[in-house]
């Protein structure tokens, strides 16, 4: 097969350098952060992270505003966290003028015809560069956490973990586990099983149980009653 230089074929050269001119406009997918957030109506102002060449120069892009932000979800649950400036993602950007669809929702007519426009932009946080990946991240189940790993829900087939500093509670198939230096419940707590004190005692409106004793008795053989 023979191979042609386009240097000696002007239309080739020319075919190349009008599907250069042609596709370097189109904005389909760029990484991205956040510069501000909205959470009212959940919009961003987004920065693109990878700049644009304009003649023998790279140019950081002009920041795109009012970006719809993903939350995954339904019309009535919905996961939230924070978005603070610096966050990372992925930014798409549509195939149509989503201004309409933004007002209204869909289906309906783009209100004008242009096409790969850097305003017509989506955002998905979480895709991270390594300037922001997250240190010891889990890989078993699934969970949410902060970055440090001192706040964290973490869900597997044997169970759910919560922590928060030094305090956890478990949850197994074979009951649950506390651990933390206090345990406070402002309503009605009810038993149906045994309850078992093994060291630090039980106060009941100020009487220690463990220390508990009854005046004014005559010591013999005999047992008290039960409680009354």
């Amino acid at each position: 097969m023979k191979i042609i230089d386009s240097k000696l074929n002007p239309m080739l050269e020319a075919m190349k350098e009008f599907k250069k001119s042609a596709l370097s406009p189109l904005m389909i997918c760029l990484p991205g952060k956040i510069i501000s957030y909205n959470p009212a109506n959940q919009r961003a102002q987004i920065e693109c992270g990878i700049q644009r060449k304009i003649g023998n120069d790279f140019i950081t892009m002009p920041v795109i505003s009012n970006v719809p932000v993903q939350f995954s979800g339904t019309q009535e649950w919905t996961l939230f966290h924070e978005l603070p400036p610096g966050t990372e993602g992925l930014i798409h950007f549509s195939q149509r003028a989503i201004d309409t669809w933004i007002d209204q929702g869909g289906p309906v007519a783009p209100h004008e015809m242009r096409m790969f426009s850097a305003t017509d932009a989506f955002f998905s946080p979480g895709y991270r560069s390594m300037q922001t990946v997250i240190p010891g991240l889990p890989t078993s189940g699934m969970g949410m956490s902060n970055r440090s790993g001192s706040v964290r829900i973490h869900m597997t087939d044997g169970g759910i973990a919560l922590s928060v500093g030094g305090t956890s509670l478990s949850l197994t198939s074979s009951g649950m586990t506390y651990n933390g230096p206090e345990f406070t419940n402002s309503g009605k707590t009810t038993l149906n099983g045994r309850t078992t004190v093994n060291q630090g005692g039980l106060s009941v409106e100020g009487i220690e149980f463990g220390k508990h004793i009854h005046g004014g008795i005559q010591t013999g053989n005999g047992t008290t009653r039960g409680p009354q």
